[in-house]
């Protein structure tokens, strides 16, 4: 299997753990604060269902692997696609599986996604700039040690 498709396969996975964590987070916190509380019934294939919407949002993650270096403006184009890719592709899921039924409950639907897509933004920064000074770190001390034995 080449990197290429290693890497894409890792982004997949990872977005696919952000996003069912940030989905499940933003339901319990809307549900407590505006239906109900603590005491608000959960269905039993509450979890499955998460798993497939994670599943079903990571899958458009796909869209930022280029075959070559992109520029910013190719970079800001494909996040909006990937945003508005994401927003179909969960609201489908939503009205097929009786999430809403009134345009409301669809704004709603909508407006917790996108609070979903910012928080895995934030995670995947977070993760992806700790990578970077860990690296940075680890090259930092690969020089100084090839420079200690060079002398």
């Amino acid at each position: 299997m080449s990197e290429n498709v290693k890497s894409m396969f890792r982004l997949v996975i990872m977005h696919f753990f952000i996003i069912t964590v940030c989905a499940m987070f933003v339901i319990a916190a809307t549900n407590t604060l505006f239906f109900g509380g603590f005491n608000y019934p959960i269905d039993a294939s509450f979890p499955w269902v998460m798993m497939l919407t994670g599943l079903l949002g990571s899958l458009p993650s796909l869209l930022f692997f280029f075959r070559n270096e992109p520029t910013k403006k190719q970079f800001y184009i494909r996040v909006v696609i990937h945003f508005f890719a994401i927003e179909a592709v969960i609201l489908i899921e939503g009205r097929i599986l009786g999430w809403y039924s009134t345009f409301e409950y669809m704004l709603i639907i909508a407006t917790m996604v996108l609070v979903v897509y910012a928080l895995v933004w934030v995670f995947s920064y977070i993760s992806d700039r700790t990578a970077a000074v860990n690296i940075n770190k680890a090259l930092q001390s690969f020089n100084n040690d090839e420079d200690d034995s060079e002398e």
